[in-house]
């Protein structure tokens, strides 16, 4: 008999495996090894949580910054959330427009990065919002029937508040003022 045949109990000869199958099943539990690691790693690199950098390096570099990977948080000044500040109760004034009395209700909010800000704003509220209902009482009403009238008080608003918080705290620190209601009668 050849060297590689066995005899069995029959007389007859039987060939061993050489241990193919075991391979195959090998390299079948490697590839589908291959493949959940590659599922995994694909699904963090998409979802931003491992390689190609963060979102807000995309965001920077869409608006203006340099894409040689120097941004602001590298250089110590952490990328800021806008903090929104309502005054509370709205301010309502009246006013002449030369036949009648007029009626203005205006809600307001101003716009900051900083938290220290908002403690001034509301430590030096009286005086802001004194200077704003004067400011308010002293409309025209032909001239806030417009947009341009609204946007215009707005930057006064704006204006009016940063100089009061220069003069009281030596910083302005407030970067918008948005109109959350407004209605005239």
């Amino acid at each position: 008999m050849a060297e590689n045949e066995i005899e069995s109990e029959g007389g007859s000869s039987v060939k061993p495996q050489n241990g193919g199958g075991m391979m195959k099943i090998i390299l079948i539990a490697v590839a589908i090894i291959v493949l959940v690691v590659g599922s995994i790693t694909a699904t963090l690199y998409f979802a931003g949580v491992i390689g190609g950098g963060d979102k807000a390096d995309d965001v920077s570099t869409e608006h203006g910054a340099s894409s040689s990977g120097e941004d602001d948080t590298k250089h110590g000044k952490a990328k800021k959330e806008p903090i929104y500040y309502a005054f509370d109760p709205a301010f309502v004034v009246n006013f002449s427009d030369g036949k009648s009395i007029r009626y203005l209700q205006v809600t307001l909010e101003i716009m900051t990065f900083d938290n220290r800000v908002v403690e001034d704003v509301e430590r030096h509220m009286p005086v802001i919002r004194n200077n704003l209902i004067m400011m308010f009482s002293s409309l025209n009403f032909e001239v806030l029937n417009t947009v341009a009238g609204k946007r215009k008080l707005q930057d006064e608003a704006l204006s009016e508040i940063k100089s009061i918080l220069l003069d009281k705290t030596g910083k302005e620190g407030i970067e918008e003022v948005y109109f959350t209601g407004f209605v005239m009668q």
